[in-house]
């Protein structure tokens, strides 16, 4: 049977447009590419390849008719773009399309959603002229979020260690990275695979992108360095970084707005504020909001005679820890505790409490983010404790002056409010939260006599034994780059240079 004839459409055919852009419009350049995405296909269906005569070429690419059949898939697999796609329209306006990834490269991106259920990853154009997108879920503490994302393939140059993209991409990404929003690269590199034979994927901010390739630094290549490598380290800082950022910069105006009435809300020993107040803002907001008047509240409220023992905090997976690690304010909040500690007899510490169907049931990535956050808080001098009997997952959020005073100043899982705050300084209060820190004390999971000796306790109750031989130095190779060049923070409440510390901290434990 005869291929349909068709009216001409009008327009250029997103076909008709890649082959132009790739120089296949003639029938000897098209028909090798053709033959070889055929047997592929062929090859998958178990058939014969199928092949296509010069005047139905023809006719495709001047959209007089319409491949049928197996030739879709064929075309499918030569571009590694839907069918009804490629039979759009190209856009009208004049933009460089991408070039075509190779099926390694579409099984890269794949792997990424398989490998990490809060990821769907779309890293090509649906429609040419579109910027791919990246959709991160949230799963307690953090919103969900996206990021326009390309990815591009490159060439490893281990040596140097950096992957580099060429400059026969450099007009797509130029025009990718131009608009003022967050973005995404991702580069492709067949030569590394990981342990599933899949070619490795590499991540670059577009802000540091449209810097490297600005009109007046010449470059013959776009280098981003093998650190940036996409795994569970990698992927646990960037989503723990783009979920926070991109929601504080959204909340920016109502979070500075509800910071001004602060002071009158701190004059008081009991605040409750509800999240009805706030009507509108993100989990991440409420976080940030709730951390804040906490924080400030203990430090106004503690007794400045007396030093600080503990604090106890309700994180328990790693994105209730993104905050310790991320926002500048709970920064702030560890040095003040630790001055006000100095004249006491032993070093402050911080308690948690991670039940063991809660390690469980995290993804490692999950499990890095918390360990990163412990590592944080030896590297700054806090002794960590963490007890597994879920009832003290109940326990509000206090610090604690042992004997004297309990300020106790809830954000995490407060329900329906953004804090609870109060000071307990009725003897049987004290006591009930001088028992909890000294049960911490004494049954710590994570028992040691020294800041390597309790993370290494902690590696074993994370279950993090299986990447402990690789980790250590994922962490001091991420943390030696840093993450500021990974990633651009936009939000002027949070910080990278903490997270890059801890990175570096946990590469030197191994030694």
């Amino acid at each position: 049977m005869a291929s349909p004839t068709l009216v001409r459409p009008g327009y250029r055919t997103l076909l008709r447009a890649l082959l132009e852009q790739n120089g296949w419009l003639s029938w000897g350049r098209f028909e090798g590419h053709y033959a070889n995405a055929a047997k592929k296909v062929a090859a998958r269906m178990g058939n014969t390849p199928v092949s296509v005569a010069r005047s139905t070429y023809m006719r495709w690419a001047n959209g007089e008719s319409t491949p049928e059949g197996v030739a879709q898939l064929v075309l499918e697999e030569l571009f590694g773009i839907d069918f009804e796609l490629l039979m759009g329209p190209a856009p009208d306006r004049q933009v460089e399309l991408p070039g075509i990834l190779d099926v390694t490269s579409r099984a890269a991106a794949m792997l990424v959603d398989s490998k990490w259920r809060t990821s769907m990853l779309y890293p090509t154009a649906p429609v040419a002229g579109v910027d791919g997108a990246w959709y991160l879920d949230g799963l307690d503490l953090l919103d969900s979020t996206s990021v326009a994302v390309q990815m591009y393939e490159a060439t490893a140059h281990f040596d140097d260690d950096v992957v580099a993209i060429g400059p026969e991409h450099y007009p797509h990404i130029r025009q990718f990275v131009r608009p003022t929003r967050r973005a995404l690269l991702l580069a492709s590199v067949d030569e590394s695979r990981d342990a599933d034979g899949e070619g490795g994927l590499y991540v670059l901010d577009a802000a540091h992108a449209r810097r490297l390739l600005a009109p007046e630094r010449p470059v013959e290549m776009l280098p981003i360095p093998t650190a940036f490598r996409l795994d569970d380290v990698t992927f646990a800082v960037l989503r723990g970084v783009l979920a926070t950022d991109n929601a504080l910069a959204a909340d920016d105006w109502p979070l500075h707005a509800e910071e001004q009435g602060l002071e009158q809300q701190l004059q008081r020993e009991r605040s409750v504020y509800a999240r009805e107040a706030v009507p509108g803002l993100s989990q991440v907001g409420s976080a940030w909001l709730g951390s804040r008047f906490c924080s400030h509240h203990a430090i106004r409220w503690l007794p400045k005679d007396g030093a600080p023992s503990a604090l106890w905090s309700r994180a328990q997976i790693g994105e209730e820890v993104v905050p310790l690690l991320l926002f500048r304010q709970q920064h702030w909040f560890i040095d003040q505790i630790q001055s006000l500690a100095a004249g006491g007899n032993e070093p402050p510490g911080m308690a948690f409490c991670v039940p063991e169907d809660v390690v469980a049931a995290s993804p490692l990535h999950e499990r890095i983010m918390l360990f990163l956050a412990l590592a944080w808080l030896e590297m700054r001098g806090l002794v960590t404790w963490v007890v597994s009997e879920p009832e003290y997952s109940k326990i509000d959020e206090f610090v604690l002056v042992p004997g004297e005073q309990a300020v106790v100043g809830t954000w995490m899982r407060a329900k329906d409010n953004i804090w609870s705050a109060d000071v307990a300084v009725r003897k049987a209060q004290v006591r009930d939260y001088d028992l909890a820190v000294r049960h911490a004390r004494a049954h710590s999971v994570i028992e040691g006599a020294s800041s390597g000796a309790r993370l290494r306790a902690a590696v074993d109750y994370l279950r993090l034994d299986q990447v402990w031989d690789t980790l250590p130095r994922r962490c001091a190779e991420l943390g030696a780059y840093g993450t500021v060049d990974m990633l651009q923070a936009r939000s002027r409440l949070i910080v990278l240079d903490e997270l890059d510390q801890a990175l570096r901290f946990v590469g030197r434990l191994a030694a």
